[in-house]
């Protein structure tokens, strides 16, 4: 499999690894792992530096379809999409294309970079929990 799902349900984070090739089905089960491990509204790190795309344009259809469903299961956590030096990857263009979403999401050079991007949303959200649930309170 092209991609490599690891999930940090301590710290509420995914983080997929590609390499070499990836299919629609590698993206779809990447997709099914997070939502059996009941993880959409954990963050997510996407490292495509080591992957490519096998993705026709009717995959990527496909795939931002498969995305919107996957956004209608309730609140997705941020996206870092992790691209490497070099940006012109179809892969990282094709998440940036399909990733339309109400979350943050942001492209970084290096995995680092990505986490701790991670870790500054993650504060910003406990930040905001409070008026949240204020406004839940409230009937807003």
């Amino acid at each position: 499999m092209p991609i490599y799902v690891t999930i940090y349900h301590l710290d509420r984070m995914i983080v997929g690894k590609t390499e070499g090739r990836v299919t629609l089905a590698n993206l779809e089960e990447y997709f099914d792992t997070v939502i059996k491990a009941r993880a959409v509204s954990y963050s997510k790190i996407f490292d495509a530096t080591s992957g490519t795309s096998a993705l026709t344009g009717k995959h990527v259809e496909i795939l931002r379809q498969r995305i919107q469903d996957f956004m209608a299961r309730g609140k997705v956590g941020p996206f870092a999409v992790v691209t490497g030096p070099v940006r012109h990857d179809r892969l990282a263009n094709i998440c940036r294309t399909v990733a339309k979403a109400d979350r943050p999401m942001r492209f970084f050079t290096n995995i680092s970079d990505a986490r701790q991007w991670i870790a500054e949303q993650r504060l910003v959200e406990e930040d905001e929990a409070p008026l949240l649930r204020k406004r839940q309170a409230a009937g807003d």
